[in-house]
């Protein structure tokens, strides 16, 4: 890089250390303001952050690499993320009707006091603060490669470089999301999503203007292109992605499977622990939420844009030689773009990561302060008390996070672990706790503690003894564990006070099979109407996740010069737009 380029890096950091600062004392102001920002920050602005949560430089150089392996079929891996529609459809305003700080906290509002409720609500507190270390590890993978291929190395081993570097750039962005909680989260996001705009429209452009439509036909196995499912893909047959043997995806169909599943499942589960649910209790009203979903939704076009651009020019560069199948992004960024636009790009990327892991530790030091030391060890606790402990624990889950990544490697398998089986170990007690009455909060902690079991005992296996059993397997297996105990531990143990369901079932007015605590809820509170929104939701979840899906692939074929296929996704775009704005945004909560 060049001087420019540098000048251009540490001025970002150096405003986003600024932003930090300046909301300090706003943030210091109570439990509420640090961790949802005192509900004052507008639905948009959380849109922003929501959406930017999700774009991060690991992910980034999964997909990109994905993308240039595979081809087109390889966004099926993130298909699952289309399930985020719900979140604008009715779970965003049943979760914001509970007017809780933390995910762990709702368990008590829905499962009642006693240990009935004090079990799940400290079960998904750990879990969480579990999975933020894995996050972490994740991260610290990442951004240390990405990073370590632009600057002065400090070391010269390779990997140990992108160790020390990893280190720096996790630290510095660990210490600016301290200081200013949600505030500084969410305000440094809105300059952040400008910034990937910008950097998604200029890879963009440069792409579709330096890739033809022929070149890209005669330089790709026949149907690198399409998107059409298939059960083999015969040119993945010589390809090792980092961390799967060569040919590990070459059957091709079990894999969209396990991710299809985790797509519809998470229509009916909502977000578990992760930042999602902050964002969504962040907002002023339900209203808001049910907004901010569809903004969140919305404002992750830009990275399958920028995702779609890189991978094309990294075809057209020869240039590019790939040895480390995590390392196309860096490679791309170092030989194509010139002095000045590097620097920028650097930034975009340095934004994306930044966005995520700073809302990723102000959401895990939540759980620390409002489930485990607030509640159990200092209910006294004041703003510099708090402040204090969440300062030491965003330091030791960044200890923790590092120290996994230490024995971590490939990203694409870490990728499918964070974010597939870990994310998926609880989806469903995160699905029966909305619509089953009887299920308790018993059923609720050990069914999502047999599933997180299963989890970390297939990276045990893989780590320790070399296992190359298909990631699918461990999945389904993973839910099938935690529906039976679920179920079995629900039935042996009491149902809920019946006077915790009824306040659940009030505010928040789910679907399912509520019957029992319906009829309760309309004998003690005459004046009670429930929404009948059931078919209405449903439909607005299909049309949503067919408008989300056609909006993210618009960009990718129109820069494949594609344009039957682009013509045909702008149309279905166009139509169930319209859809969702008579069907959804006209039938908004007013609460």
């Amino acid at each position: 890089m060049t001087i420019l380029d540098y000048l251009i890096v540490i001025g970002y950091l150096a405003a986003m250390l600024v932003v930090g600062v300046l909301h300090l004392s706003r943030a210091s102001e109570s439990v509420r303001s640090y961790f949802l920002g005192g509900h004052r920050i507008p639905w948009w602005i959380t849109a922003m952050s929501s959406s930017m949560s999700s774009i991060d430089i690991t992910g980034t150089m999964i997909n990109v690499s994905i993308l240039y392996f595979m081809g087109v079929r390889s966004f099926y891996y993130n298909i699952w993320m289309i399930g985020g529609v719900a979140l604008m459809c009715h779970l965003g305003r049943w979760i914001r009707r509970s007017n809780l700080v933390t995910a762990a906290e709702w368990m008590s509002f829905r499962f009642g006091e006693g240990w009935a409720g004090e079990l799940p609500r400290l079960t998904i507190a750990i879990i969480s603060i579990g999975s933020l270390i894995g996050y972490i590890a994740y991260a610290y993978v990442g951004v240390g490669k990405f990073v370590s291929a632009f600057v002065p190395p400090l070391s010269a081993d390779p990997a140990r470089n992108a160790q020390l570097w990893g280190v720096l750039v996790i630290g510095f962005t660990a210490l600016y999301a301290m200081l200013g909680g949600l505030f500084s989260v969410a305000y440094t996001d809105l300059i952040q999503t400008f910034i990937l705009f910008l950097t998604s429209l200029y890879i963009s452009v440069t792409a579709f203007l330096t890739v033809s439509g022929d070149f890209i036909t005669a330089n790709t196995p026949a149907g690198w292109e399409t998107l059409h499912p298939t059960a083999r893909i015969d040119y993945l047959a010589d390809v090792a992605l980092e961390g799967y043997p060569a040919g590990a995806f070459e059957v091709f169909w079990p894999w969209v499977f396990m991710w299809g599943f985790q797509a519809l499942l998470s229509f009916f589960s909502g977000p578990g622990m992760g930042p999602g649910t902050q964002f969504m209790l962040s907002t002023a009203s339900a209203r808001d939420t049910c907004k901010q979903g569809a903004g969140y939704e919305l404002l992750t076009f830009p990275k399958w844009t920028l995702v779609a651009g890189l991978a094309l020019l990294a075809l057209a560069t020869p240039e590019i030689k790939i040895q480390d199948t995590d390392m196309v992004l860096p490679q791309i960024i170092n030989t194509i773009l010139p002095m000045g636009i590097k620097g920028f790009v650097l930034v975009g990327f340095l934004a994306a990561f930044m966005s995520t892991f700073s809302i990723s530790i102000n959401n895990g030091t939540s759980y620390v302060i409002q489930d485990i030391y607030i509640r159990h060890l200092r209910p006294q606790a004041g703003g510099r008390e708090f402040l204090t402990v969440t300062y030491i624990s965003s330091v030791v889950f960044v200890v923790l996070g590092v120290l996994a990544g230490l024995s971590m490697h490939g990203l694409f398998e870490l990728g499918i672990w964070v974010f597939v089986i870990l994310g998926g170990s609880m989806i469903v007690p995160l699905i029966f706790r909305w619509y089953w009455w009887r299920f308790n909060g018993w059923g609720f902690a050990f069914g999502m503690i047999a599933a997180f079991a299963v989890a970390l005992a297939q990276k045990v296996l893989q780590n320790k003894f070399g296992s190359t059993l298909p990631d699918y397997y461990f999945y389904f297996l993973m839910l099938a564990v935690s529906l039976a105990v679920s179920v079995l531990v629900t039935l042996l143990t009491p149902a809920t006070d019946p006077r915790t369901l009824q306040e659940f079932y009030r505010r928040t007015q789910p679907w399912g099979f509520w019957q029992p605590v319906h009829q309760a809820v309309e004998g003690g509170w005459p004046e009670f109407r429930k929404e009948r929104m059931l078919r209405l939701d449903l439909f607005n979840c299909a049309v949503g996740a067919t408008c989300l899906f056609s909006l993210n692939m618009l960009p990718v074929f129109f820069m494949l010069h594609n344009w039957p296929m682009f013509r045909a996704l702008l149309l279905v775009f166009a139509l169930t737009a319209g859809i969702m704005y008579r069907s959804w945004y006209k039938n908004l909560p007013t609460d």
